[in-house]
């Protein structure tokens, strides 16, 4: 990683000649699993911080308190922060925020997940597309503006390693421990859109507790699946009404065959409209449960997993928006609109604080498309080195303004 921009350089051209290091840094990092769950990140965070560090980068590395970590189930999490100052530093600071962890591997693959093979102009890999596609693009944008003079601000490198689990442990965590203060965001997106505006989401568990018996005498006991009948039967009658989707995504209980199930969990996911208020949201959801259960001698729980709130675009996340989208647009030799998508991405923590955030990067045309649940995750190698362009080019006009 020493490629270096010289000042008559165009920042397409000095992309260009980094592309095999950012290949090379990305299959590097797809060869590092970083599955959440469970949320192994830390051999591979520390791999990232000291490849930076060779750079000559100052690296900040900000451990999570164990006590914080493990409320949102994790037991030992980093952020990795990077700052470079141009010029006087008076301008802007910018902040280029990407996780590394990814969903896990699941089913479906035809080459190895963690193998990072290159075939037909592809990186194939967990984590290849979403999101460490993304973290590749946005190292080697900032290395690009080495050189270059007439510069001033500073540009941050943000990596997490939380965007599965919420988002709390990453950009919050750097927020609310006044770690950072960036003027404008550009997060973990997709390279043919510049997203704006976010959904939001409620993940609720729901517990429902009874009494264990023997099946030949169902009566000496209290039957939880018999009460979580009527209450997901009411769940996939109104979920057609409902203007965003809801899912009951997972589905457990029950000792054994010959025993009246005692407990039943469940989870549903119910996704917001920026026109929704998400405590509303969650307040109906409950009562609807709750009056959907008739069961006497079960008791019922709903317990938060995450309340996510919508982003609605603002007038400074728009103009940046619009100035990246014109970068892009010639990086990519298209148009590149700028859109409000059904996403939940941890940057909403910094549009939520009021800063400008918007998510680009180096995904496919539909964000999400061929990565979640579909085997042979790729990215396009020729779409990294667009983006890193786009990226680079919009991070020079925000700092020679």
């Amino acid at each position: 990683m020493s490629s270096t921009a010289t000042s008559d350089q165009s920042i397409e051209a000095t992309v260009a000649a980094a592309q095999g290091e950012a290949v090379a840094f990305l299959q590097a990092l797809i060869q590092r699993p970083t599955e959440n769950p469970p949320g192994e990140t830390a051999e591979a965070m520390e791999w990232v911080a000291a490849t930076l560090e060779m750079r000559g980068w100052e690296v900040e590395r900000h451990p999570v308190p164990n006590p914080f970590a493990r409320h949102y189930g994790r037991s030992e999490i980093t952020n990795v922060v990077v700052r470079r100052t141009f010029g006087s530093g008076a301008g802007p600071t910018i902040a280029l925020a990407a996780p590394l962890d990814t969903l896990p591997v699941g089913t479906g693959w035809h080459r190895d997940p963690f193998g990072a093979e290159i075939k037909d102009g592809l990186v194939h890999g967990r984590g290849a597309r979403d999101s460490k596609a993304d973290l590749a693009a946005y190292v080697f944008a900032l290395a690009a503006l080495d050189g270059r003079e007439g510069l001033s601000g500073t540009v941050e490198l943000h990596i997490t390693c939380d965007e599965e689990t919420g988002g709390f442990l990453g950009p919050a965590f750097l927020l609310g421990q006044d770690l950072t203060k960036p003027d404008a965001v550009i997060a973990a997106g997709t390279g043919y859109q510049v997203i704006t505006g976010q959904e939001g989401v409620l993940h609720l568990e729901v517990l429902l507790r009874g009494v264990q018996a023997h099946a030949s005498r169902p009566h000496d006991g209290h039957d939880a699946l018999q009460a979580a009948v009527p209450i997901l039967s009411m769940l996939m009658r109104t979920r057609a009404s409902l203007p965003h989707p809801l899912t009951v995504g997972l589905i457990e209980g029950g000792r054994g065959i010959n025993v009246v199930p005692d407990r039943v969990r469940f989870t549903v996911d119910r996704r917001i409209g920026s026109h929704e208020e998400a405590d509303a949201v969650e307040a109906e959801l409950i009562a609807a449960i709750e009056a959907a259960h008739t069961v006497h001698g079960v008791e019922l729980e709903c317990r938060r997993l995450l309340l996510a709130e919508p982003v609605a675009p603002t007038a400074p996340s728009q103009a940046l928006a619009e100035t990246l989208a014109r970068h892009a647009g010639a990086a990519m030799g298209q148009q590149v609109p700028v859109v409000s998508a059904p996403v939940v991405s941890g940057a909403r923590h910094y549009a939520l604080a009021g800063i400008a955030t918007v998510l680009y990067g180096v995904g496919p045309p539909i964000v999400g498309e061929g990565v979640d649940f579909t085997g042979d995750e790729s990215v396009s190698i020729d779409d990294l080195g667009k983006a890193t362009a786009a990226v680079a080019a919009t991070l020079e006009e925000m700092l020679s303004r």
